[in-house]
């Protein structure tokens, strides 16, 4: 088990335990994308230990996956969530999003340059240049130009993200090691593993692909002008790829090679031949999301353990048993668990997203352009420059005039180079900035579906509007109702009303919050103080749940309260029906109890005690059980009063068992004692979680690497006291055999000596 290693903001070591270990993170993930993001994400209980710790800018060290070049990384806490059921959810980002915060100074242009000196020209107009290092092993030459200021928002475009930027010149995959930024021609290796798709693991999108898989090319091309243009194609009509046989059906595709300007047939003939051999015409593109789990019941017998060390960039195989056909799949994106240390989910396919980040982040923030009135507008003229404004496109009706099926407007002269494509077919109407055979993120289809990333509108009128969030400025005149009719909050005239049109809050006295029944009668109040009920039949106070200070602490507190006279309880209901009537859980009521008591933090009781209490049959043969390897800490001396602390020896619980091979005495020698003192205040800052402040006689558990041990429960090594006492045993039996042999030999001696006496006082 990995844990997560808490860090300062500075002047850390990151290879110590720096501020303590976050062992109470719940799900810590790490999700890598390739050329794209680096994040993770965890929970953690506000009564943990080092909740107090977890500060925005402080660092998280932890791996990212099972590789050198994924292990120890540091991601910066970025956001923390308010507490939800007594959780927060943390979000990180890696070092390398240090980029994100770094400008870019103005400068010269560099042409013909390879990409290590684009990179280094980078770090020269970096500010702040921070610890960043980078390296790049591709030796084709491009241009990099500083002189525009507006053209990258930050370190990290330049990077990659937007045109011009070093991976749209270079191409590459990165590779992010802390402060470290490695640009290759390629990333990952390819590793014997073997996919079977299929076997235990099946994918709508994968389905999709496979049924989009064309296994013929029908190639064509449009030459000459005016008067002398004409069509020329392949007298044979298509040309089939090698995998036509694995199909039922044909499948064909056409491609326009106008571009590519050929002038006869066997021109044409041999950009098709080529179109199919480079574009793996027939071969499925792989696009498979899977947990680790679907994937390692997919592999082929014996590829477990290596599937376990594929990383980010790496190539597999997937085979397709269907069609009898194998291909190679890239890792994508991936998703590891830091405390199960393996994957829990892979990515194979074509990656989806360059650096995603910088997209996400350069977008204008969603409350900045509500608290703008004049936003509509903007977006108005905004809308308009753009169309006014287009730049170059090129009108294109496809295949062809003589068979038109679908209009285009590219930013290019062919479907096959364009980037920026309208394309308007009996299907509907999109826009891709990925190609002919894109992603269509913006579309009107004939199905009375709109899709789009972005809308801006005056006045939306919807049925039913699904979504994360709504914001705003203003929600005026409007009935929220439920499908009955007579549940349902009015939102009119500045104030929000129930069915019967009381006023339940008003926001012209915003300080409280009420609610009324049909006769105006007030039954319930939430304001700062907390939440306060009355009774039915007047308005006089039956009570409430309150939040106030405690006079002996000065301690806030939240408590259950009735006023005089009238009954507080808790409890549950004997039936299922709203007649039922209600069992109180007082403290004297004989056989009550509660299913689950959570207690913690430093107010349980009275200064986080529980007095004159004793366990008692709690649950197993009478005896009161720990599961799961839960770790039961203490912070203060055991007293046994006299009673012993057992531990399962029995025969009949063990098996295999051999005469030991440990050198009790060669392993006991090994042992370093010390006197030392414990650190305060380190693991925690709780003043009742402190180690003893006495001077400390003992071992360290890295001098005594045979009886240290390392627990799920935190990071710190221990030693198994269980361990040491069989140890001790064995050492002084080893001992006890060596004191039997020198007093044998002793006895030996004096008998001999006792002889020699003999004789020499006979003579």
């Amino acid at each position: 088990m990995s844990t997560l290693i808490l860090h300062d903001k500075s002047n850390n070591n990151w290879g110590s335990l720096g501020l303590g270990p976050l062992s109470d993170a719940i799900n810590p993930l790490v999700t890598r994308g390739k050329n794209s993001s680096y994040e993770l994400t965890f929970d953690y209980p506000v009564n943990g230990p080092m909740f107090k710790e977890l500060k925005i800018g402080r660092w998280i060290v932890t791996d990212a996956g099972p590789t050198i070049q994924a292990q120890n990384q540091r991601l910066e806490i970025a956001s923390i969530s308010k507490p939800i059921k007594g959780i927060v959810s943390v979000y990180c980002e890696h070092y390398r999003y240090q980029l994100l915060r770094t400008i870019v100074k103005t400068g010269a242009e560099y042409g013909n340059i390879p990409a290590q000196t684009a990179l280094n020209y980078l770090k020269n107009q970096m500010e702040p240049k921070g610890e960043f290092t980078f390296y790049s092993d591709i030796l084709t030459r491009g241009n990099i130009s500083f002189a525009d200021p507006s053209k990258y928002a930050n370190a990290q475009e330049v990077l990659g993200g937007v045109e011009g930027s070093i991976l749209d010149t270079y191409g590459g995959e990165y590779v992010f090691n802390n402060n470290q930024v490695q640009l290759f021609a390629s990333a990952g290796t390819e590793k014997n593993v073997v996919i079977a798709y299929g076997k235990n693991l099946t994918d709508i999108v994968q389905e999709e692909s496979i049924e989009n898989t064309y296994s013929s090319v029908y190639g064509w091309a449009r030459i000459g002008n005016g008067e002398d243009e004409k069509i020329i194609t392949l007298p044979e009509t298509y040309l089939d790829s090698d995998y036509v046989g694995n199909y039922t059906q044909r499948r064909i595709q056409m491609v326009d090679f106008s571009d590519k300007e050929p002038q006869t047939v066997d021109q044409l003939r041999t950009l098709v031949k080529n179109f199919i051999k480079n574009n793996k015409v027939g071969v499925p593109k792989v696009s498979i999301k899977a947990s680790f789990v679907d994937l390692a019941s997919s592999v082929i017998s014996g590829d477990l353990r290596t599937l376990e060390e594929v990383d980010l960039c790496d190539y597999v195989t997937v085979a397709f048993n269907e069609l009898d056909i194998n291909t190679e799949a890239q890792i994508v994106k991936t998703v590891w668990n830091v405390h199960l240390n393996r994957y829990e989910s892979i990515e194979l396919g074509e990656a989806r997203s360059s650096f995603a980040k910088v997209i996400i982040d350069s977008q204008p923030d969603v409350k900045e352009i509500i608290n703008k009135v004049d936003w509509l507008e903007k977006a108005q003229k905004e809308a308009s420059d753009i169309i006014k404004n287009p730049g170059k496109g090129h009108v294109v009706i496809y295949p062809s005039i003589a068979d038109p099926q679908e209009l285009l407007i590219l930013d290019t002269t062919s479907i096959n180079t364009a980037k920026k494509v309208w394309r308007w077919n009996i299907g509907g109407l999109g826009f891709s900035s990925t190609g002919y055979n894109g992603t269509y993120g913006l579309a009107m289809t004939n199905n009375g579906a709109i899709v789009a990333d972005r809308m801006t509108t005056g006045t939306l009128r919807a049925i039913s509007i699904i979504g994360v969030s709504i914001t705003g400025t203003t929600i005026d005149g409007s009935i929220i109702t439920s499908s009955n009719g007579y549940n349902r909050i009015i939102l009119a005239d500045g104030t929000i009303k129930n069915y019967y049109g009381n006023i339940i809050r008003s926001v012209l006295s915003p300080t409280d919050f009420k609610v009324n029944d049909s006769n105006g009668i007030n039954l319930m109040t939430l304001d700062s103080r907390g939440i306060s009920m009355n009774k039915q039949s007047s308005s006089t106070p039956l009570g409430g749940l309150g939040r106030g200070s405690d006079k002996a602490t000065s301690k806030e507190e939240i408590h259950i309260y009735a006023e005089t006279g009238n009954i507080a309880s808790l409890g549950v209901k004997e039936g299922g029906s709203t007649t039922d009537i209600i069992r109180k859980f007082a403290v004297s009521s004989a056989g009550a109890h509660i299913s689950n008591l959570i207690m913690g933090g430093s107010y349980v009781g009275g200064s986080g005690e529980i007095s004159n209490a004793y366990l008692k049959n709690t649950g197993v043969t009478s005896s009161f059980t720990v599961y799961n390897n839960v770790p039961l800490g203490f912070y203060s001396n055991l007293n046994m009063n006299g009673y012993s602390i057992l531990n399962q020896s029995d025969i009949r619980l063990k098996e295999n068992i051999e005469a030991t091979t440990v050198n009790g005495i060669k392993e006991t020698k090994k042992i370093q004692m010390v006197d030392y003192d414990w650190r305060q205040n380190y693991r925690s800052t709780d003043v009742k979680l402190q180690p003893p402040k006495e001077r400390q006689f003992g071992m360290i558990a890295q001098y005594s690497p045979f009886l240290s041990t390392k627990s799920e429960e935190d990071a710190y090594l221990k030693i198994d006291v269980n361990k040491q006492i069989n140890l001790n045993t064995l050492t002084n039996q080893e001992l006890i055999s060596i004191v039997e042999e020198q007093e044998k030999r002793l006895s030996r001696l004096e008998q001999l000596l006792g002889v020699e006496k003999e004789v020499s006082d006979g003579v």
